[in-house]
C-alpha cells in the first residue's frame, strides 16, 4: 500500500488574470494587519469587473502553505455526494472545527481523499500518511491565489461534485444573511506551531458576489480564528461593504 501520494499543481490558479490594469492596492489594509499584529495576504475578487483587490501580491500567488481546517471542503463534499451530509442541519458538522472531520475522513477512507484531491487538483507536495492531521503538517500546501479559485468554483457549482453537493456545502458556510447582504466563509488557524491562519469566502450584495482570501500569520498565539474574521470585517466594511451600497 503506497503511504503517500503525489498531489499535482491546481488548475484553479487565478494569478494569469491579473494585470497591472485589474489590480488595486490599497495601503489600509496592510495597516489593519500591522495594528492586529499580523503579517500576509489579502485579495478580494469583484466578480462582475475581474478587478482585483491584492494587499502582498508576491505572498498571494507564491507562499503556498498548509491549508488547515479549510481543507473540510474537500470530504464536505464528498459527504454531500454521498448523502452523508443533506440540507437538514442535523446532519452537518461545523466547518470551521475539527471536530467530527477527522472521524469522517477516516470513514471516506485514504484512497477516496487522495483521489477527490487529485481529481480536484487541490494544491501541491505529497500528503503524508498522517490521516489525522496531513492538512495541517505542510505535506500539502495552498497558496491563497488557489483558494480563491476554488471558492469561486464553489459558489458556480463548477467543481467535479454533483451540484446538490455544492449546493449542501454553500449552506455550510453561509455566516449571515440579513437584507444588507450575505456573507460566506470557512475559517481555519493553527496555535500549535504556525500562527497561521487562512479565511475565505464571498460576500453579495445587490446581486453582486466578490470573492476574497485572507491569509495570515500572527506574531503569537492568540484566537487566531475570531481574530481574523475581525480583520476580514474590518477590510470589507473600509472597502464599502456590510452596508448594502455596494
Amino acid at each position: 500500500m503506497r503511504l503517500k501520494a503525489v498531489v499535482f499543481i491546481s488548475l484553479f490558479a487565478l494569478v494569469s488574470a491579473c494585470t497591472p490594469n485589474n489590480v488595486q492596492t490599497d495601503a489600509t489594509i496592510g495597516k489593519i494587519l500591522d495594528s492586529a499584529g499580523m503579517y500576509g495576504s489579502f485579495a478580494l475578487l469583484d466578480n462582475g469587473t475581474e478587478q482585483f483587490l491584492i494587499h502582498n501580491l508576491a505572498a498571494y500567488k507564491d507562499s503556498a502553505i498548509a491549508p488547515l481546517n479549510s481543507f473540510f471542503l474537500v470530504p464536505a463534499l464528498m459527504a454531500s455526494e454521498k448523502g452523508i451530509f443533506n440540507q437538514n442541519k442535523s446532519t452537518l458538522i461545523n466547518l470551521d472545527s475539527a471536530s467530527g472531520y477527522q472521524n469522517l475522513i477516516q470513514q471516506l477512507g485514504r484512497p477516496a481523499i487522495l483521489k477527490a484531491i487529485d481529481s480536484l487538483h487541490y494544491g501541491k507536495g505529497v500528503v503524508s500518511a498522517d490521516m489525522n492531521k496531513f492538512w495541517s503538517d505542510n505535506s500539502l500546501r495552498i497558496t491563497p491565489d488557489e483558494q480563491l479559485g476554488f471558492i469561486k468554483k464553489l459558489y458556480f457549482n463548477q467543481l467535479y461534485f454533483q451540484k446538490r453537493a455544492q449546493e449542501i456545502v454553500k449552506t455550510m458556510i453561509l455566516k449571515e444573511d440579513n437584507a444588507s447582504y450575505k456573507l460566506s466563509y470557512i475559517a481555519s488557524s493553527d496555535t500549535n506551531i504556525s500562527n497561521q491562519s487562512w479565511v475565505l469566502g464571498y460576500i453579495e450584495e445587490n446581486k453582486h458576489v466578490y470573492f476574497f482570501v485572507l491569509s495570515t500569520k500572527s506574531l503569537k498565539a492568540d484566537n487566531l480564528s475570531n481574530k481574523n474574521i475581525e480583520i476580514l470585517k474590518k477590510i470589507l466594511l473600509e472597502q464599502g461593504f456590510l452596508k448594502g451600497k455596494r
